[in-house]
């Protein structure tokens, strides 16, 4: 790469790359891309959305970037899965069960690569919410018997009024072999994985494939989903509407979301 520090892009999607309205700015985005490329530059989507979301955010673009999907549990490069990071069918089940008793007030969607499951009696709030991410998604009576061996469960997500992510994954992890990593969102949504699983070693991945260093990313967030991948990137950068304690994780702040802040950061490393 001759004039950029860096060789590969990781963006966050909700509060980071796309505007609160869900859109981003095509056209510009694709004329920053091209230059990027031209540089011999990556351009890395790096979200807990599912990659079926992901698919539908970047028609048009998915030729040239990759993905890291559902917070790391899936990677996706030319529009391929390359690698997966699965929650076993009893792993899956015991934390139903578990939420079910210790957190019945969430409401919860399990996430597989190709069946999503929520229930009928979901809060409608977060059916609305679903709707959005997961099109496909199927209502079902009970999760625990629509659960099946041959879904490949990529993570759990559920709704909270406060944030217990830390609490759920310490007590969870207690009495269980097989162990999760829960995150927050900061929407609202809490995300649950297999333990080793964040996007900074979904990024890892990527960049012994690229051949690059963490000195050479350049990473944007907003949410504390965002902490491990901020810490791997040499250029780390919060959105000004990130959350505070995600600020003190970045070197740098960026414009907010609102603002194309992605765009206009890129921009101005482009264009010097």
């Amino acid at each position: 790469m001759s004039k950029l520090p860096f060789k590969v892009v990781a963006v966050d999607m909700d509060g980071t790359f796309m505007r609160n309205d869900q859109t981003f700015d095509r056209k510009r985005f694709n004329r920053i891309l091209n230059q990027l490329r031209a540089d011999g530059g990556h351009f890395i989507v790096s979200s807990g959305r599912p990659y079926q979301r992901l698919r539908k955010d970047f028609i048009g673009f998915l030729d040239r970037i990759d993905m890291v999907a559902d917070n790391g549990s899936l990677l996706l490069q030319d529009d391929q899965i390359i690698s997966t990071h699965l929650l076993t069918n009893r792993a899956a089940l015991d934390l139903i069960r578990f939420i079910k008793e210790y957190y019945p007030e969430s409401s919860i969607i399990v996430t597989g690569i190709e069946n999503s499951y929520t229930t009928i009696s979901a809060s409608p709030a977060f059916k609305q919410t679903m709707n959005f991410y997961y099109p496909d998604r199927v209502e079902v009576p009970d999760l625990m018997t629509a659960v099946s061996p041959h879904d490949q469960i990529t993570k759990l997500t559920l709704s909270y009024r406060h944030d217990f992510s830390a609490e759920l994954e310490k007590e969870f992890n207690a009495h269980h072999a097989e162990k999760i990593h829960c995150t927050s969102s900061g929407f609202g949504l809490m995300d649950i994985v297999p333990y080793s699983v964040n996007k900074g070693n979904a990024l890892k991945y990527f960049l012994r494939y690229f051949d690059a260093k963490p000195s050479e990313l350049i990473a944007f967030g907003d949410g504390m989903n965002d902490k491990e991948m901020l810490e791997l990137a040499g250029y780390s950068y919060a959105m000004e509407n990130a959350e505070p304690a995600l600020k003190k994780v970045a070197k740098y702040i960026a414009p907010s979301n609102n603002d194309d802040g992605v765009l206009q950061v890129l921009d101005e490393y482009l264009n010097n």
